[in-house]
């Protein structure tokens, strides 16, 4: 697939899933679909931009406001954000609602997360463990390990960018 000019519709995308659920490996995709894109990615955005919080529920709710900033900067500078995180909240997902952005849950089995991050066994303040992954209303892409995950996300995202 060729590269697509800036969506009409969509003004960008946001992936959210636990850790080792395929965002980062979603949001590469994706940048390479669609001209103009700009990954937000929350790992990057904590080690450059959030270095003053924490893991808490509080903190991680602060984060993903600094990931929406951002994306909206990106935005008003005729860019296509592609954001992810492991947080998200209803009152953001109606914020992306508004900006048309849509947010996407991107699922994988506890089995598999176990394999690929230690931070499962050892963590704390682990959404997934000891912290709830919140139960949204919002589209959900399985990722089984395999590329039907590849071709399922690449069928979204045309069906969300035209």
């Amino acid at each position: 697939m060729s590269k697509k000019s800036l969506p009409k519709t969509t003004k960008g995308l946001w992936f959210y899933g636990l850790s080792g659920s395929g965002k980062t490996f979603a949001s590469s995709l994706v940048s390479s679909l669609i001209d103009h894109s700009f990954v937000i990615d929350g790992d990057m955005v904590r080690k450059f931009v959030s270095t003053d919080l924490t893991y808490s529920v509080a903190d991680r709710n602060k984060q993903i406001g600094r990931i929406f900033g951002i994306g909206k900067i990106a935005i008003e500078n005729r860019m296509f954000p592609i954001m992810s995180s492991v947080s998200m909240s209803n009152d953001l997902v109606l914020k992306c609602a508004n900006e048309k952005i849509a947010v996407i849950q991107i699922k994988r089995s506890f089995e598999q997360l176990q394999k690929v991050r230690d931070l499962y066994r050892e963590g704390k303040n682990v959404v997934g463990v000891d912290l709830p992954l919140a139960d949204l209303k919002t589209p959900t892409l399985e990722n089984d390990g395999t590329c039907s995950f590849e071709l399922m996300l690449v069928d979204y995202v045309k069906s969300v960018t035209t």
